[in-house]
């Protein structure tokens, strides 16, 4: 078994979630684009059955101006959530990649075994197996870095944890795959899974413990809007466009609906 929260018996947390419908908003408005909007979804969640998951909220990024944004968004926007949540009794999940989560395995639930993955598929014949993996003759299909800032990457690959505004306490847990998420809600009977950290347009979509992966083994997900961002280009970096058109995609895709990091905070104090 594992240790648990404490959370009010039979407590929930009201919200209203936001998603995107293509179809006129009113619907007696021509069916044209200009006309699609957001509907929003009051739904009511059991504390009980929520945890907050905090992706890949790391301490050391490459890109300089993305550690600036991420940095001020922990500090400011996560950390109140996070308090909020530990306030309320919800139970909070780090998954911060699974050498940052080796770090960290004091907040690893307890009774999980050690390798909680699932058994990876025989790969098929074809596409051939070069090709696949873009060797050989295919090397020129894959874009690759420079390589000048190799070295730098290295080390923050090994010296990286988690940013000090958002740190495992007492009573969270710490997970390193999604296997061993959906471990730990089973083991707890959580279904509602809310999500913040980064990047919008890579981990948080992409990990085996993100938005994709988790929605396809049927969890029901929120991801707080204001509490992630992407990394974005040179195009889409002075309106951060990279990281709305993602927020767009959950909502419209079915993958997530999306709420502020300020409702969620008043959901969880019950007004």
């Amino acid at each position: 078994m594992i240790e648990k929260r404490l959370a009010v018996p039979n407590s929930l947390i009201q919200l209203s979630v936001r998603h995107i419908v293509h179809e006129p908003n009113p619907p007696d408005l021509p069916y044209r684009e200009e006309h699609f909007g957001y509907v929003h979804l009051p739904v009511s969640i059991p504390l009980q059955q929520a945890a907050l998951v905090l992706v890949d909220c790391w301490d050391q990024i490459i890109v300089e101006s993305f550690q600036e944004r991420a940095g001020r968004i922990c500090d400011e926007t996560i950390r109140p959530a996070l308090a909020a949540s530990r306030r309320a009794g919800m139970s909070v999940v780090h998954a911060p990649s699974p050498p940052v989560a080796e770090k960290f395995r004091q907040f690893w639930p307890r009774g999980m075994a050690e390798e909680e993955a699932p058994v990876s598929a025989p790969a098929d014949d074809w596409p051939p197996a070069d090709f696949a993996q873009r060797r050989g003759e295919w090397t020129h299909l894959q874009a690759r870095r420079c390589g000048l800032h190799q070295e730098q990457l290295d080390r923050i690959d090994r010296d990286r944890y988690i940013h000090p505004a958002v740190l495992p306490q007492a009573g969270d847990y710490v997970i390193a795959t999604g296997e061993q998420l959906h471990w730990l809600c089973r083991e707890r009977g959580i279904l509602y899974l809310f999500y913040a950290g980064f990047a919008t347009n890579v981990c948080i979509p992409d990990r085996d413990y993100g938005l994709r992966a988790m929605r396809e083994r049927g969890y029901a997900l929120v991801l707080l809007r204001d509490a992630t961002t992407g990394v974005e280009a040179r195009d889409t970096y002075p309106t951060l466009a990279a990281t709305s058109v993602m927020i767009h995609q959950f909502e419209l895709r079915d993958i997530a609906g999306t709420v502020s990091s300020d409702a969620f905070v008043a959901g969880l104090r019950g007004g």
